[in-house]
């Protein structure tokens, strides 16, 4: 662990987590809004589509305003000492040889590439997100499965126990009934760990878990 001195640890089961939400509409939206690589695509789209409009505003009429206004060094009596003008510029890309309007083209492919991406994104996004709700929830079922059995198996042990201290049963059915509430109990724990382990990759599709 890294430490010098010895430390003594203590292992304590946590609860675990309520059931999962059966509201699938809620959980999609959640990972719609959450998913770092869905909110990655939806800027890159958004860039696109700005890139796209940029590239078309190019083929505009471009009008710019210019003025200069100074002091003359020398003075000279047939001119004044002090200078100012303004005007204005008209851009008017007619000759480029299809270069702007091809750009453009480009530009909006780019752009809508961009939204099918995200869209077939969003699409395995849903479906991953539905998969392990299902999921999720079929592993806390066999959990209530697995507690009852092992419930089943724990009554079953105590009679076999009794019946064996009163001498009315042999030491095989006591071993039997011992080995079958061991093996519940090794169920519980299986399905334990299946539950967290399928929550986990829930909060993960969510964009919870991160």
């Amino acid at each position: 662990m890294g430490q010098r001195e010895a430390t003594n640890y203590h292992l304590i089961e946590e609860p675990l987590p309520a059931e999962v939400s059966t509201n699938a509409v809620q959980l999609v939206e959640q990972a719609l809004g959450s998913r770092p690589e869905l909110l990655a695509l939806r800027h890159s789209q958004e860039a696109a589509l700005r890139f796209a409009k940029a590239e078309k505003a190019l083929r505009y009429p471009a009008i710019a305003a210019v003025g200069s206004a100074g002091v003359l060094p020398i003075h000279d009596s047939a001119l004044p000492d002090n200078y100012a003008a303004a005007g204005l510029t008209l851009n008017l890309p007619l000759f480029a040889g299809g270069l702007y309007s091809a750009r453009q083209k480009e530009a909006e492919l780019r752009a809508r590439a961009a939204e099918e991406t995200l869209r077939d994104e969003e699409n395995n996004v849903i479906r991953d997100v539905r998969i392990a709700s299902l999921n999720a929830q079929n592993a806390f079922e066999r959990l209530a499965i697995t507690r009852q059995l092992l419930e089943n198996a724990s009554r079953s042990f105590d009679l076999a126990q009794a019946r064996y201290n009163n001498g009315v049963s042999s030491i095989v059915e006591l071993n039997q009934a011992q080995l079958n509430k061991i093996s519940a109990e090794i169920a519980v724990a299986e399905t334990k760990y299946e539950y967290l382990l399928q929550r986990s990759a829930l909060s993960y599709q969510t964009g919870a878990l991160r």
